[in-house]
């Protein structure tokens, strides 16, 4: 079981490399290809909008191949899309992240079913756990494209696809898993309404979304943002870091927590204030106290991020409806989140300040808030 579990969590942290890749590498892809500005936001929001479109379609491939003959489907995909980008223009780049966004967004809802029908005395455990993969991922990544394209003289398409390695591996320890029988395909589906009538749903689904706009906001342009106010990129890249750093621990522990109480609004409502502090102090004493927002703002985002997909286990009573749940809250949240970095930046173009689009994060934590605290409250999805 032990042997499985890291083999869970192995997918977990194939979730964000891929993806994260590309920012660091953002500014070589410009100049060396000639992409422009909305070009390179196209780049950055595919994914987000693969994750929302092909999210509803997991379970309906599940069902039919079985989990374990998904996920090494979509490993194969992942793998295919960072080869793709292998070839240093821009066809081979749009297509292969969108490869890539697909393969993550079928991934994301199988992995929330899995752990649900594996693991179900360690919910809360094994769904922070592997939320700590996909943020440590994401964290690793970011901090290490570029030095590990240096080091191997790798050009820009050989920095993004070396993460390839990681679905490699990931796809060698699944495949033997084929000829185990784990679970049969072709499960008819369960008798009931549609999850999207539930309020619960509902709840659990707006909650993901708004903490899914935060954080794809936030960690998009918080580098860019300590620029502005002094930090050279390195500097800019600490913070970051600092701020990955802190959501892996409240990542880790809150799923643990929620596991562990009859009502979770408490952890809701304390990820939230976590990042309205650290919004408001951002605006407030951006340079006098960089770090203690970067902590502040990574433990609320952590904690709303992991217990977003905690909800999708806990607040379901089958496997069935936990990935229909899982695809019901990341069509709904990456949809919406899609939307966020760009017109946050809009914000920061139009007014010539960062000030505008803060504001608008603390407000929009407000119903993030309302909705975590009306999902944690101990029910499940009806349908």
């Amino acid at each position: 079981m032990l042997w499985y579990a890291l083999a869970v969590l192995l997918v977990g942290i194939n979730m964000r490399p891929a993806i994260v890749a590309v920012s660091p590498l953002l500014d070589e892809i410009r100049h060396v290809t000639g992409l422009s500005n909305g070009g390179a936001g196209a780049l950055s929001t595919l994914p987000l909008i693969c994750f929302g479109i092909f999210a509803p379609l997991a379970p309906r491939l599940a069902r039919r191949w079985g989990m374990e003959r998904t996920l090494v489907a979509v490993l194969a995909v992942l793998l295919a899309g960072t080869a793709v980008r292998l070839v240093p223009s821009l066809f081979p780049l749009f297509a292969g992240t969108f490869l890539v966004g697909t393969a993550v967004a079928v991934a994301n809802v199988v992995i929330t079913a899995l752990i649900k029908r594996d693991f179900p005395q360690q919910v809360g455990l094994m769904s922070g756990l592997h939320t700590t993969m996909l943020v440590g991922g994401g964290a690793v990544t970011a901090a290490a494209t570029v030095p590990l394209r240096d080091a191997l003289s790798l050009s820009w398409a050989g920095g993004l696809s070396v993460w390839g390695v990681l679905a490699l591996a990931a796809l060698v320890v699944w495949a033997p898993r084929l000829r185990r029988g784990r679970e049969q395909p072709r499960v008819p589906a369960q008798a009931g309404g549609s999850i999207w009538r539930s309020r619960l749903a509902w709840a659990v689904a707006l909650f993901y979304a708004f903490q899914s706009l935060l954080y794809y906001t936030a960690t998009t342009w918080l580098p860019s943002f300590y620029i502005d106010h002094g930090y050279t990129e390195g500097g800019a890249g600490v913070l970051l870091a600092v701020c990955m750093g802190s959501a892996m621990v409240t990542s880790l522990l809150v799923p643990v927590w929620a596991q562990r109480s009859r009502r979770q609004s408490y952890l809701a409502v304390g990820g939230t204030v976590l990042c309205m502090a650290a919004f408001a102090g951002l605006i407030a004493a951006p340079v006098g106290a960089a770090v203690l927002w970067a902590v502040l703002l990574g433990l609320g985002l952590g904690a709303v991020l992991s217990l977003g997909i905690a909800y999708m286990s806990m607040c379901v009573r089958s496997t069935h409806d936990a990935g229909l749940l899982s695809a019901m809250s990341q069509c709904v949240g990456y949809l919406l989140a899609a939307v966020g970095p760009t017109a946050f930046g809009a914000a920061r173009d139009l007014t010539g300040a960062w000030t505008a689009g803060l504001i608008a994060l603390v407000v929009l934590a407000v119903p993030m808030g309302i909705t975590g605290a009306l999902a944690g409250r101990g029910g499940h999805v009806e349908r």
